[in-house]
């Protein structure tokens, strides 16, 4: 009988089939175009009994999320923005005295409700209502920009400007929202007064150059570009309009040079596509990485075994430290082995839960679209890891395979070689009948010499050459493993790190050996310098790229592998709303950060770019959601960084104990630096405003 439990499995085993076992093979995630075609193969009777459980035809953006943890979905093609005299007049003819401000805030405020229509003003009304002061309100407005409502966003932080319509956070970020929503010409009269109170500033540079060139005013745009570049050089947002610029003239290498500034400072797929379309390549040096991977994140290294024996009398204490050796290593194989076949079915059962948390209806919240945010990065980091040929890992792989093979061959020359020396030392020995104790004496101290020299030979080649061999698997193991930790779901990820403890046991206790008994046992003497073959125990691989921002509507959690979003309760009515902002290609970064000389925002401006030197916070978004994100505590802020006072809720960007988790309250800045607005895609283009 068909259940729920069956057309759920009718419509995820045949993802499973190709998915899973692709993700296991490190292949590729099922395509878009492969899950339509499944959805269409659907069964007409198990669509049905999905209709009646209540379950709608997944959204296959979502549905491959769940299965590959992240989703690049491809972007309409960008338009580059015609020049629009009559916003362009508009928004040069608007010039804000302080007097100014706050009516210029109430008419901009007005049109943004209006083009967005009473309820949405209704509900944002609300949502601000929920803030217990400006700040609040301006951390919601934030939230919801992260949380992909954009609409609620600049209606939440056009309230906040009603109350505070001073403080140059709240105007920049606002500003920012506007352009990215295609009001450029409303963004621009905030920006100007901006820059008259605090010149120098390169968020807000970046942001009228970015509003300049939305509006089609190439020469304006690069004029503000240039200068927010000679304060911050490596802006990712200005390189990145800088690089669009450079390539409409036909600079191409002048349009990669900006790009490769640009994904220093914020990673994105794009980016990287971009720069190889432009012909030239990215390197590791290209890819900023927040904390230091780890080159042996399991601990294989630390991990003994007993020493090759270069003589008979090592041999026979050293065979039987090697026979307990491979014990120990067989006894804890096998316990790897129990526990995979666990993590077997946890992964199993993981995959299942969340395609079906995927068919929910609940799940068409407006969440960050890209649920493993550093697997497209960890991937590039990885690829261009040597900063060479990308070939050159296959030709070294091949070289291992070379050696193995000229080993065994010359183990038989040496082999060979003392056979010849071996049978003709023992032609004048005596040792059968009529020897004498001395003849027995000398045959075995011959016997005993021609195996030493054997031993030390044939074992001293085959440390050297296995040392190799393992250093080799050890490297290329833990750099997987690295790349993997930021691209698997964790029940995935337990999987993969098993099996390679399990490799790296087979590996090291599969060494080869060479023994000889000795002819005559000596007196036992101690054996001195041998390493001990106990075996250890590997490393707790833990994540070291952890943080969290509390946005007010809820969190969003960095774990190594995937993005958490947590939305509050009181908020989740107003996300689950079909919203206006629906296939827009939005992108910009947000600077995030608390110093102790910046606490003061009405006096120093909106937060800079350049904050990356001090104690900051980031994160990087285009069409398609997140692409890069980080918290880091710089030079200057490294000594006192601990300053979170949980009874007070002052946050602010600070650090706990484990200086990798981040807590971001309301007293944290926020800067919001917009990027590069095609024509056509913002949900306020064609606004009607009466601004002058």
């Amino acid at each position: 009988m068909k259940n729920l439990f069956l057309a759920v499995m009718i419509l995820f085993f045949g993802i499973l089939l190709l998915g899973s076992a692709q993700v296991l093979a490190q292949e590729r995630p099922p395509t878009k175009e492969e899950l339509e075609k499944m959805m269409q193969e659907l069964d007409p009777e198990a669509r049905e009994m999905m209709k009646k459980m209540g379950i709608g035809v997944p959204d296959l953006n979502k549905l491959r999320t769940a299965i590959s943890g992240s989703f690049d979905g491809s972007g309409e093609e960008r338009i580059f923005p015609k020049k629009d005299e009559v916003r362009i007049a508009a928004a040069k003819k608007t010039v804000l005295k302080g007097v100014d401000l706050a009516p210029y805030l109430a008419k901009v405020h007005s049109a943004v409700s209006s083009k967005m229509g009473s309820e949405a003003s209704n509900n944002a009304s609300e949502l601000f209502g929920m803030a217990g002061s400006p700040a609040e309100g301006a951390q919601i407005a934030n939230g919801l920009w992260m949380f992909g409502s954009t609409a609620y966003a600049i209606l939440v932080l056009g309230n906040t400007l009603q109350s505070d319509p001073n403080n140059p956070d709240y105007l920049n970020n606002y500003a920012a929202f506007l352009t990215m929503a295609g009001a450029e010409e409303a963004a621009l009269p905030i920006l100007k007064h901006l820059n008259t109170s605090y010149p120098k500033n390169s968020t807000v540079l970046n942001n009228m150059a970015q509003a300049w060139f939305g509006l089609g005013d190439i020469p304006e745009a690069e004029a503000y570009i240039d200068s927010a570049l000679m304060l911050y050089p490596g802006h990712s947002q200005a390189n990145l309009t800088k690089s669009v610029i450079e390539e409409k003239k036909g600079n191409k290498t002048e349009a990669a040079k900006a790009l490769k500034e640009s994904i220093k400072s914020g990673y994105s797929p794009e980016k990287e596509e971009k720069i190889k379309e432009l012909g030239h390549q990215v390197t590791g040096k290209d890819i900023t990485w927040t904390t230091e991977l780890n080159e042996d994140p399991l601990g294989f290294g630390h991990m003994n075994w007993p020493d090759y024996p270069m003589n008979v009398q090592e041999s026979e204490y050293l065979e039987g430290e090697w026979e307990a050796y491979r014990a120990e290593i067989t006894k804890l194989s096998a316990r790897y082995q129990q526990q995979f076949a666990l993590a077997q079915n946890e992964y199993a059962i993981k995959i299942q839960e969340r395609a079906i948390e995927m068919l929910n209806p609940q799940s068409n919240l407006h969440l960050p679209k890209k649920q493993m945010v550093f697997s497209s990065k960890i991937a590039a980091k990885m690829e261009y890891y040597d900063q060479e040929n990308p070939d050159l890992e296959l030709q070294r792989y091949e070289e291992q395979l070379a050696n193995r093979d000229k080993l065994e061959e010359m183990l038989r020359e040496i082999e060979d070689k003392h056979g010849l020396i071996y049978r003709e030392a023992m032609k004048n020995i005596r040792d059968g009948e009529g020897s004498t104790d001395a003849d027995r004496k000398a045959y075995c101290q011959t016997k005993d010499n021609l195996n030493n020299n054997l031993l030390r030979e044939s074992n001293t080649l085959l440390r050297d050459e296995n040392k190799k061999w393992i250093d080799y698997w050890r490297f290329a193991m833990s750099r997987r493993l690295n790349y993997l930790q930021y691209t698997l779901w964790p029940e995935e990820f337990e999987l993969e790190k098993l099996r390679a403890m399990i490799t790296w046991l087979g590996m090291i206790g599969g060494q080869e050996v060479r023994f000889a008994i000795p002819c005559e046992v000596p007196e036992e003497e101690e054996v001195l310098g041998l390493v001990s073959g106990k075996l250890g125990d590997f490393y707790d691989m833990t994540c070291k790229e952890k943080s969290e921002m509390n946005l007010i509507i809820g969190s969003v959690t960095i774990e190594c592998n995937k993005m958490t979003t947590q939305l509050d309760s009181k908020f989740f009515k107003y996300t689950v709303k079909e919203n206006m902002d629906t296939d827009q290609i939005i992108q910009g970064s947000v600077e995030i950060g608390l110093d102790w000389d910046l606490a003061k925002a009405s006096e120093l401006g909106p937060v800079k770019a350049e904050l990356k030197g001090e104690l900051y916070g980031f994160v990087e978004f285009d069409g398609n959601g997140v692409t890069d994100i980080g918290v880091k505590a710089g030079a200057k802020a490294a000594v006192g960084s601990n300053f979170i006072s949980e009874d007070t809720n002052k946050a602010t960007l600070g650090f706990v104990d484990d200086k990798s988790v981040t807590l971001i309250g309301t007293e944290a800045r926020w800067g919001w630096n917009s990027g590069p607005s095609m024509e056509g895609k913002g949900i306020l283009q064609g606004m009607t405003t009466k601004i002058n």
